[in-house]
C-alpha cells in the first residue's frame, strides 16, 4: 500500500484492481495474422470483436474477412474465359478464437 501511494505521488498510474487486465487491443478494423488453421499466415481485418465471447462460443473471439486467394498475373496471349477466373479474388470471412491469432 506505501509503495502504491508513492508511485500515485510521482504521477504514476496504479491498477486498484487485484488482477490487473489486459488492455483491449483487438478492435474493429485492426489487421491481424492468422496463426492457425486452414487460413494459417494469412492477413485479416477484424469485422467485430466479442471480448466476452458468446452463448454459441463462451471464449473471446472476433469475425474476421481477409483474402484467401488473391489475383493471378495476366497477360495478352490468355483467353478471356483464362483472364476471367486468374483474376478474381477469393474473400473469406469467419470467427476466430483470440487464441488463433
Amino acid at each position: 500500500l506505501a509503495q502504491a501511494e508513492d508511485k500515485r505521488r510521482h504521477g504514476l498510474t496504479v491498477s486498484t484492481h487485484p488482477f490487473p487486465t489486459m488492455g483491449k487491443f483487438i478492435k474493429s478494423g485492426r489487421v491481424i495474422v492468422l496463426l492457425q488453421g486452414r487460413f494459417a499466415g494469412k492477413k485479416a481485418i477484424v469485422v467485430k470483436a466479442f471480448d466476452d465471447g458468446s452463448r454459441a462460443r463462451p471464449f473471446g473471439h472476433c469475425l474476421v474477412a481477409g483474402v484467401d486467394k488473391a489475383p493471378l498475373k495476366v497477360n495478352k496471349t490468355m483467353s478471356k474465359k483464362k483472364i476471367a477466373k486468374r483474376t478474381r479474388v477469393k474473400p473469406f470471412i469467419r470467427y476466430v478464437n483470440y487464441n488463433h491469432m
